[in-house]
């Protein structure tokens, strides 16, 4: 019996089903997630901001190593109101004095060491910065990767639900399927134009989301992110919180600011004891009578020691308590960051496994059984429909495990540092 309208219209559904595999559209030129971030760690904003600050903080240690500037005063002493009695009298005289401070022995240098670990602290912001940002760009660049992909699947589907939609009709002309069949397909196909939409709304987001992240214009344009194999990653949680340990710059920072606190304590401690104040005048008296010099000494007294050295003490022992206590907070986020990513990293590669080699192949095969019984008139539209579906669903979420394999990566490297695949 020669083959009905609605069958040839149904087989070449599943003829074009079968190239859709080398459907292609038009792609951006591609670009590299290494060009990215090496673009950011130049003209990321937020880096440039915290290099200026490191620099600021450097130029600190030397001020706190240097002493108070001396003091030079001219002054005069008159005898009497009645009219300027210089040379007259022998209680007038001009002076001219030079008065230099001299810390307690220790304070300089102590002072010194803690602006010192301060800086240290902020080269070590910088390098926290860079690895967060390139952290986020990495992440948003797997994200836009991902919308593109599912702008491609989407793509790859019209064409199909065209078809579908042609069928549905062909049969309900011929009296063969019910008229809920073309409003099941054309409801299908107004969704995914909707889905569209909505990812091109997303890749647009993304994109100024990069572009500000590596310092450009948010509506400079973007490649297309290549495609590549999922990172190999197979380091085991405590290697990861090994390297975490000496490589987080995170620590760093608490570390240096522990130190730097330690000095400040010292330094309050050394408060009590007073600086010396030496000074050094000449008087010139005029008109044959003598000159005169004189030198004096000078400390304070520290007679309000509790309210204030002994408060000093206090303050800088507090801070200390709350720098050691930060440490510790910052690695237990840092533990838990990796353990949850590394889970991430683990379960995303079974489940893409799964994805690939088990379900996605199958769900391809049930679309030639979909399209042939939907044809015989033995599957009703809405489960053919079902099955055309699957191997688009399914591919899109081994996509998206894909992605967040990659991002888990990226963020256990934000306090590892730069890791050889393994």
């Amino acid at each position: 019996m020669p083959m009905s309208r609605v069958s040839k219209s149904l087989w070449s559904v599943l003829g074009l089903f079968l190239v859709l595999s080398t459907y292609a559209p038009a792609q951006d030129p591609p670009v590299s997630l290494k060009d990215l971030v090496d673009e950011a760690l130049k003209n990321n904003p937020e880096i440039l901001s915290a290099e200026a600050k490191a620099m600021s903080a450097s130029e600190r240690i030397s001020q706190s190593a240097s002493p108070a500037d001396p003091m030079l005063s001219v002054g005069y002493q008159n005898g009497g109101f009645n009219g300027y009695t210089y040379g007259k009298s022998q209680d007038s005289w001009w002076t001219l004095s030079l008065a230099q401070t001299f810390p307690f022995p220790g304070k300089l240098s102590l002072q010194e060491d803690a602006s010192a670990f301060e800086a240290q602290a902020e080269m070590a912001t910088v390098e926290t910065m860079k690895r967060e940002v390139a952290g986020r760009v990495s992440e948003a660049y797997f994200d836009l990767f991902l919308a593109v992909k599912e702008l491609d699947l989407i793509q790859s589907r019209k064409p199909l639900l065209a078809q579908l939609e042609k069928a549905a009709l062909a049969r309900y002309a011929a009296g063969a399927g019910p008229q809920e069949d073309v409003i099941m397909a054309q409801a299908e196909k107004y969704m995914l134009i909707e889905k569209e939409e909505m990812a091109k709304r997303r890749v647009e987001s993304i994109k100024a989301m990069l572009n500000r992240e590596v310092g450009r214009e948010t509506s400079a344009p973007i490649g297309r992110p290549v495609e590549s194999p999922a990172t190999p990653f197979h380091y085991t949680l405590q290697e990861l919180l090994d390297k975490a340990s000496t490589q987080a710059s995170e620590l760093v920072i608490q570390q240096k600011m522990i130190l730097a606190s330690e000095k400040k304590l010292s330094r309050s401690k050394k408060e009590a004891w007073p600086d010396v104040t030496l000074a050094a005048s000449y008087f010139n008296r005029g008109n044959g009578f003598d000159n005169m010099w004189a030198l004096t000494a000078s400390v304070p007294l520290p007679v309000f020691y509790k309210s204030k050295q002994g408060a000093g003490i206090s303050e800088a022992t507090w801070n200390l308590a709350a720098a050691r206590k930060e440490l510790d907070a910052a690695r237990f986020k840092i533990e838990s960051d990796i353990r949850d990513n590394l889970a991430m990293v683990n379960a995303s590669e079974r489940v893409m496994e799964l994805y690939k080699n088990a379900l996605i192949p199958k769900a391809r095969q049930d679309i030639d059984a979909a399209l042939a019984q939907y044809s015989s008139g033995k599957m009703e539209a809405a489960s053919a429909l079902a099955k055309l579906k699957v191997p688009f669903d399914y591919e899109l979420t081994s996509w998206q495990q894909y992605v967040e394999h990659e991002k888990a990566i990226a963020r256990i490297k934000v306090y590892t540092g730069a890791m050889e695949d393994k």
